[in-house]
């Protein structure tokens, strides 16, 4: 049945937000950072993607248990289900990159390590483009899984240089496989990039950009755009600058 809204409405009661980087940016300290201011509006989990394995970064936040590590696109499904049994409010998703190698393995049903690999023509023949766009396709459907489990829903990937797509420009974008590093931003209503400068002996300056670039894939769903980069502090409350700045964007008061 379609269901009426209103245009004029715009809230962030639910968002989703993708974070790319160079690895030591940041990423993963920010998912813990939402995660603990969120926390003040109902429970929170943590999804490591096997293969990540960085959850330390976000360690000392006193988040406790609610770390979960997932392997297959089963274990995301598991996941999802009980994140909406439990009305899990907010959510970080560590590892793009290894759920989208994890959904090529279980489509080329490679159990075996020295079987592992990438789709490829001489080996698949036309097959390969089919199981290219599968694996495009299920990574789709893995994260809208995940973040219509949640209310806030961020993800987190490395970045790389990228050719996109459709203007075939060089930009920076997430390293993943094939076309769907590019396709990902789109999934999402923001997709910041968080770049880090050495300001001084034990001083580092991070920033996330999420403003339109042509050097690198950004994304944001706000009627007055952000236009320069969030100075993110050293230590926590990093996550409430940039709600901050997604409010602003609104032009309306919300919590």
């Amino acid at each position: 049945m379609p269901n009426p809204f209103n245009l004029d409405l715009a809230t962030l009661d639910r968002l989703a937000v993708l974070l790319q980087g160079i690895p030591n940016s940041g990423k993963t300290y920010m998912g813990g950072d939402m995660l603990k201011y969120e926390s003040q509006y109902g429970p929170v989990q943590f999804i490591n993607v096997k293969g990540e394995d960085g959850w330390a970064s976000a360690a000392g936040m006193g988040l406790g248990n609610i770390g979960v590590t997932v392997e297959s696109e089963a274990d995301v499904a598991q996941v999802a289900a009980d994140m909406i049994r439990n009305k899990v409010h907010a959510a970080v998703l560590d590892g793009a990159r290894p759920l989208f190698n994890a959904i090529i393995i279980g489509i080329l049903q490679a159990d075996k390590p020295d079987q592992r690999r990438l789709p490829d023509s001489k080996l698949d023949g036309d097959r390969s483009k089919s199981y290219w766009s599968q694996a495009r396709f299920r990574m789709e459907e893995n994260i809208k899984l995940l973040k219509t489990a949640c209310k806030v829903f961020l993800a987190t990937t490395v970045s790389a240089q990228d050719v996109h797509e459709i203007t075939g420009e060089k930009q920076v974008a997430p390293d993943i496989y094939g076309k769907t590093g590019s396709g990902l931003v789109g999934l999402f209503d923001f997709a910041g990039y968080m770049t880090w400068t050495i300001q001084g002996p034990g001083r580092i300056r991070r920033e996330v950009s999420f403003q339109t670039r042509s050097d690198v894939q950004t994304r944001q769903r706000l009627a007055f755009p952000i236009r320069e980069n969030i100075v993110l502090p050293d230590g926590p409350g990093g996550w409430a600058l940039v709600k901050a700045a997604f409010q602003k964007g609104l032009r309306k008061e919300t919590k």
